[in-house]
């Protein structure tokens, strides 16, 4: 008897699910047909694919001899996409056939361009990051363009995604990202793979990598592994270069109209999105990175009992001066240690020194420029000595002019380093030699209640009352160190100049 006939929809829905991969005998079961049908579909889909029309009479050519596959191969090394060059040679009339066919012969030829592997992660085993260029920021005060950079940490299994955007990869960003990363996922997975930069791996190898060793400590506070990528080879942390560059085509065209004024108005309009684009369905696992996540979180360590603070480390040398060098500030260093090179550790509030894993200074951490931060008993015996005596020399001279004069000197010489301002106060109490304590007093109420401490402040207004013309007599050597003036107030006592003390 005669087989059942089968409508022609039946066999363009079977070259339909030929096209998608689908094995015979899932299509045979899915369409209710024969595995015979559905193998002679197959076949002659096949000779259609490989053979095309006759160019002349009595003579077929295989399309697959006309394609200049050689030159194909060199343009997809060079980073042109396979389906690009497909699209071409159909244009050209060298190929009538689907993608899926072109790209089989394609693969037949260069199995080592297209051969790839699909890398299953256990639940918690792994998280990749990596930066990307971010999104400008316009700051309206100045009206500068700001770069950021866009943070991205994926877990491996699930593809769960954490992002925020930061003003630069420096060590304190991407530390603070990292942090921010695990209680966004609510716990830590065993394994973080970062790129090889600076702020973690001081010294990249392909065996044994140097990690940074703030980045070390934060590791040891999670209890995590780290396992950075190997230097130039984006496939050992496919997961988030492949998440980043679907959600730099989806993110940043999305917000490409908006103009953005400050990193808060970034990274809060980036949250926003962050949900959406992890709720979305991923394509070939049909369940969206937060219905795997919901699964992964039990997997993962839990998070540290106390927030980790971060803390950046530096390297720098003890100077002659007994100061090191960080951010443009000064911090003292005992002075048995001047020359060395020791580790600096640099926290929100305070700055740790210390030498061969030994603390040996701690101080507040300055938010300002060229500040000297010192612990008297860094110096020296000598300078420690000098630095008590003169300062309060200088503070005794000044009380013999007046109350105002004194209130100016303890002003300037108050604070850890008074010698930075000694020769100022010094310069100061010199003018006695030349005006009466009267006018020295008046300059000075008027340095502490304009907020003027300083010397040509108050050595302008002197000139000012008396016209230009200082008063009193004064005796020089040949050098120009005034030795005594007419003053009372100074008379057989000991002055200043240049550190030298003279009577």
């Amino acid at each position: 008897m005669a087989g059942k006939r089968t409508h022609v929809s039946k066999f363009n829905e079977i070259e339909r699910l030929l096209e998608l991969g689908l094995t015979s005998q899932a299509i045979s079961r899915a369409l209710s047909v024969s595995r015979n049908t559905v193998k002679a579909v197959r076949e002659k889909k096949s000779e259609i694919e490989t053979e095309t029309p006759e160019i002349t009479a009595g003579q077929t050519t295989k399309w697959v001899d006309l394609v200049p596959w050689e030159d194909i191969h060199r343009e997809v090394q060079a980073g042109v996409t396979l389906h690009v060059l497909w699209g071409e040679e159909v244009d050209n009339g060298r190929v009538p056939v689907q993608y899926s066919a072109f790209w089989k012969q394609y693969e037949k030829r260069y199995p080592e361009s297209t051969v790839s592997m699909h890398r299953v992660f256990q639940s918690g085993s792994r998280a990749e990051i990596d930066y990307c260029d971010g999104i400008d920021i316009y700051d309206p005060t100045t009206g500068e363009i700001l770069k950021t950079e866009l943070f991205v940490g994926v877990l491996c299994h699930s593809r769960y995604a954490f992002a925020e955007f930061s003003m630069s990869q420096k060590s304190e960003d991407f530390l603070r990202s990292h942090v921010r990363m695990f209680e966004f996922f609510g716990g830590v997975p065993a394994v973080a793979s970062p790129d090889n930069l600076k702020s973690a791996v001081t010294k990249s190898h392909r065996y044994d990598p140097v990690l940074n060793p703030a980045y070390t400590r934060l590791a040891e506070h999670y209890n995590i592994g780290i396992v950075p990528a190997q230097v130039r080879s984006p496939k050992h942390k496919a997961v988030v270069e492949r998440t980043i560059q679907i959600f730099q085509r989806w993110f940043f065209a999305t917000v490409r109209h908006r103009t953005f004024t400050s990193l808060v108005e970034l990274n809060a309009c980036l949250r926003d999105h962050l949900t959406i684009f992890n709720n979305k369905t991923h394509r070939i696992f049909r369940r969206s990175p937060a219905e795997m996540f919901n699964s992964e979180k039990n997997f993962l360590q839990p998070l540290p009992e106390h927030v980790y603070e971060v803390v950046i480390h530096h390297r720098a040398r003890v100077h002659p001066d007994c100061h090191i060098a960080f951010e443009k500030n000064f911090y003292s260093a005992p002075e048995a240690l001047r020359g060395k090179l020791l580790d600096v550790w640099a926290g929100e509030k305070t700055i740790e020194i210390f030498h061969e894993g030994q603390r040996v200074a701690v101080h507040q951490r300055s938010k300002g420029k060229g500040q000297f931060v010192t612990q008297r008993n860094h110096y020296p015996e000598a300078h420690r000595a000098y630095s008590e005596a003169i300062p309060s020399h200088a503070k005794s001279q000044a009380a013999r002019i007046g109350p105002q004069t004194s209130e100016l000197v303890e002003c300037m010489l108050a604070g850890n380093t008074p010698l930075k301002n000694l020769r100022r106060a010094q310069g100061i109490i010199g003018l006695a030699k030349k005006y009466p304590a009267e006018l020295i007093e008046e300059a000075c109420s008027a340095a502490l209640r304009l907020n003027q401490k300083n010397y040509i402040f108050v050595e302008r207004m002197l000139k000012h009352k008396k016209g230009g013309q200082p008063t009193g007599k004064t005796r020089s050597l040949e050098n120009g160190t005034i030795l005594r003036g007419e003053n009372p107030l100074l008379r057989g006592e000991t002055l200043f100049h240049q550190g030298i003390i003279l009577k």
